[in-house]
């Protein structure tokens, strides 16, 4: 997953302390910027809103949670990555789940 980097940020700040853009439309930005933004756990409700609003305009697309695949939200030309990026943290969540299962059948096995 790409990161913004410091140059954008600070450019989406500058431009937002000049009045050219709202917070709500620099929040888009960072996520077209980076071209997935993954949501693990909870967001600010509007945050969460100027996003489902830039889903609406399309200016974004998104997929919901769906078993350990995260929520995300992407970039209309970068589905592939939001696609990968999803695999990629529900291979990670269903590993670190085999280890700690797999660590406790082998305790609790008997000798």
């Amino acid at each position: 997953m790409r990161m913004i980097n410091q140059n954008d940020l600070e450019y989406l700040q500058d431009i937002m302390e000049r009045g050219n853009i709202t917070a709500d439309q620099a929040n888009v930005e960072m996520v077209r910027m980076a071209r997935v933004r993954v949501i693990n756990g909870s967001m600010p409700a509007s945050v969460r809103k100027a996003l489902n609003t830039a889903v609406k305009n399309g200016e974004l697309m998104h997929k919901s949670k769906s078993g350990k695949k995260p929520e995300v939200y992407y970039h209309p030309n970068f589905e592939h990555l939001a696609n990968e990026e999803r695999n990629r943290i529900e291979k990670n969540t269903i590993d670190a789940l085999l280890k700690i299962c797999g660590s406790e059948v082998a305790d609790n096995a008997p000798s």
